[in-house]
């Protein structure tokens, strides 16, 4: 450092500055502002977090894929309906029929015993009819667009993601001794005095987002039953199958058609995995692994799938224990519902329980 000496005056000539002719000092930074540091901005009912606004605006798409959904869902719903009236149609044609037939040898007046072939072939033009009915209904379900109720889903759980993010945020805030002191001395004179967010809107939003997710948490599977066997929509790797819901089978079961439609290659590399039929015949299936399995809002990532041969006559889709093992599962008849519970793995809240080692059996009991 430089001095230059007048007499008894030292002048520090580091320390002036001169500034276009005139001499300046070092401005004073001034106290911080604890609240914007921290993201929060003064609004017209409380101090909120910018991210507010990416929730407020994800729940104008949000309201918009769940009309989309709802929509969906009715036009399922009426199918349903009609294909569980067909089917009751059928249920009474054949309890009729079976009534009528059961009569006809006791009677021996011509005329009665003419009567009764006459509503037996009525019952048998009934449960035709019925049938055909329920075929194109069926046709139609097949049809019905899933798109919107996947979209939905999807949106909700991220956009709930992001909400929750905020509310923590905010949490974390109303906790920071600097953010309660800053909040305490802005109120000082404000009237009426400013709170901490969220604002009324984010938190109307975040209730309405609550309520849709436990909504679909608590929402059952709808299943089709066909003779006897219940079978669910499933989208595999994207694609979508109606699958057979078996809980005896121990892993997800494609017939090789399905798998090349899936476009699924096998290798002399893939695991052979024997399959013994319910007729005792013992085939050879392929192990492989399919990308994503998805039910209702149950996405599973990695599951263990056997390809069977080609050539058989009506081959198993199922939905097997590689996906159900990782779900309490309660299958309700009455209602034609599946619901899936996930399981938390030990030592990883949320995660779900690893699937059994895959080997199903096409109709009966692996082995391998």
């Amino acid at each position: 450092m430089k001095t230059v000496h007048f007499g008894r005056v030292v002048v520090c000539v580091a320390c002036v500055v001169l500034l276009g002719g005139g001499v300046g000092f070092a401005a004073d930074a001034g106290p911080k502002d604890v609240l914007k540091e921290n993201g929060l901005t003064k609004g017209t009912s409380a101090y909120v977090l910018a991210d507010e606004a990416a929730v407020l605006d994800g729940m104008k798409a949000l309201r918009a894929a769940k009309a989309e959904a709802d929509k969906e869902v009715r036009a399922r719903k009426a199918i349903d309906l009609q294909i569980a009236t067909k089917r009751k149609t059928m249920q009474d044609a054949e309890k009729t029929y079976r009534e009528l037939e059961a009569k006809l040898p006791a009677i021996t007046k011509p005329d009665v015993k003419n009567n009764i072939i006459i509503r037996m072939n009525r019952m048998v033009a009934d449960h035709k009819s019925a049938t055909v009915a329920m075929k194109e209904l069926d046709d139609q379900a097949a049809k019905l667009s899933i798109s919107g109720q996947t979209k939905y889903v999807d949106e909700l759980v991220k956009l709930g993601g992001k909400a929750a993010a905020v509310n923590e945020k905010y949490a974390a805030l109303a906790a920071n001794a600097d953010v309660k002191a800053a909040l305490a001395k802005a109120n000082l004179t404000a009237v009426p005095k400013v709170p901490l967010g969220p604002s009324p809107e984010f938190a109307a939003a975040t209730e309405e987002l609550k309520k849709w997710q436990a909504a679909v948490e608590s929402e059952a599977i709808p299943m089709r039953e066909d003779h006897g066997t219940f079978t669910v929509e499933v989208l595999v790797n994207g694609e979508r199958l109606q699958m057979g819901v078996d809980t005896g089978a121990s892993s997800v079961c494609l017939p090789a058609e399905v798998a090349e439609k899936l476009k699924i290659e096998l290798d002399e590399k893939s695991e052979v995995v024997h399959l013994k039929l319910a007729d005792g015949r013992v085939i050879d299936g392929r192990e492989t692994s399919l990308a994503t399995v998805r039910v209702g809002r149950f996405t599973v990532e990695n599951v263990t799938a056997v390809v069977l041969p080609k050539g058989l006559p009506d081959p198993a889709i199922l939905l097997g224990g590689s996906f159900l093992n990782r779900f309490v599962v309660k299958l309700d008849p009455g209602k034609n519902e599946l619901h899936l519970t996930e399981i938390a793995q030990p030592g990883a809240a949320g995660a779900a329980k690893p699937a059994a080692p895959a080997s199903s059996g096409a109709t009966g009991t692996p082995g391998k």
